[in-house]
């Protein structure tokens, strides 16, 4: 399994169930170390892949097996893949099988467009923002269907900082990996605009190892405009904690709407102030906490006006900003509102 956010909440989730004294299992194609912990039961499919038409005989078998031995009565699904091949194999077998929709994805024409419904298909889906849920309303078959926002390990994400923590140095953090639509090219051309008085007191932390085609265009543009010494490049880490806890502010650039926009509640846990595009998820999170940390992603002005509202508003926001997130967006309440879902489905009518 890759780094993201939809590995944490498995994770997280998995954790919740086995200290409620529920027995569960996480099944993935290969563990990469990416979900650590010791109270997690991980199943391995090895050489199998769940993209492969030729492998699904072989996966089908080991989950009859596996779902028999184990005495499993709830299957969750949270990839299209799976979804796909297995949704249909797992109902015959007598379980109940959730699904979860983490955003919205792109349909070019019908045969995608038939992928991705049996996403929808489980007898209840999971939806973690109203902006995915409502996004999908055509293809929900299932009538059980429910809203659970994507959930932060508060105790986890917890600044060290004290209130009178000056730091030397000050760094916008774009977590994010590197890819087309997480609008790093977007950022730094915006950071080359800025007055130069705001270009000297900040750094821009990048996310990158400069391998991809995508991260050496972005490193080209980086020279392009002269930023080398106002760029600073970090490694890709599971543990984000420690860059949250160096940065002064958080940026989100993403092009397209994020389903959920999870690396916004985790710097807010961390009393980081966030900007970040107003659409999907990210505003979804921002809307109710302060409307004047969002942007128009394609605008200078916009995102100039929001940053600029941030730091003049810095030490207020950042006040604030841990409290919505145990309020509205813990893992805890993630986890037990999920386990109320389940218990939902399995329920005997």
């Amino acid at each position: 399994m890759s780094i993201g956010g939809i590995e944490t909440g498995v994770r997280d989730i998995s954790n919740y169930l086995t200290k409620h004294k529920i027995k569960n299992y996480i099944l993935c194609q290969e563990d990469k170390g990416n979900l650590y912990s010791s109270n997690l039961n991980i199943a391995t499919l090895g050489k199998l892949k769940f993209k492969n038409p030729l492998d699904q005989y072989q996966i089908k078998q080991f989950l009859k097996n596996f779902i028999k031995i184990n005495k499993i009565n709830l299957v969750h699904i949270s990839s299209r893949a799976p979804a796909f091949y297995l949704i249909n194999f797992l109902k015959e077998l007598d379980v109940k099988v959730i699904t979860s929709v983490h955003n919205i994805y792109t349909e070019n024409n019908f045969l995608k467009s038939w992928y991705n419904s049996f996403l929808h298909k489980g007898d209840g889906v999971i939806y973690n923002s109203v902006f995915v849920g409502s996004s999908y309303k055509e293809k929900q078959i299932s009538n059980k269907k429910f809203i659970i926002h994507r959930g932060v390990d508060i105790k986890y994400f917890k600044s060290k900082q004290n209130n009178n923590f000056k730091q030397k140095e000050k760094y916008i953090l774009l977590p994010s990996r590197v890819s087309s639509w997480k609008g790093h090219e977007i950022l730094v051309e915006y950071f080359s605009k800025l007055p130069l008085n705001l270009r000297k007191q900040f750094k821009i932390q990048i996310i990158s190892l400069n391998e991809t085609k995508l991260e050496k265009k972005l490193m080209g543009l980086i020279k392009k405009y002269k930023l080398l010494e106002n760029i600073i490049i970090l490694k890709p880490t599971l543990d984000m904690r420690d860059y949250y806890e160096k940065s002064y502010l958080v940026v989100n650039m993403s092009k397209r709407p994020e389903g959920f926009g999870r690396t916004v509640s985790e710097a807010m846990s961390m009393s980081k102030p966030v900007i970040a595009p107003n659409q999907g998820g990210t505003k979804e999170q921002l809307d109710s906490f302060d409307k004047k940390l969002l942007f128009d992603v394609l605008s200078y002005d916009s995102f100039f006006n929001a940053l600029l509202y941030a730091l003049k508003n810095y030490e207020k926001i950042k006040k604030k900003c841990r409290a919505h997130v145990i309020k509205n967006y813990s893992s805890e309440l993630m986890c037990k509102l999920t386990l109320d879902v389940y218990k939902n489905i399995c329920k005997k009518v």
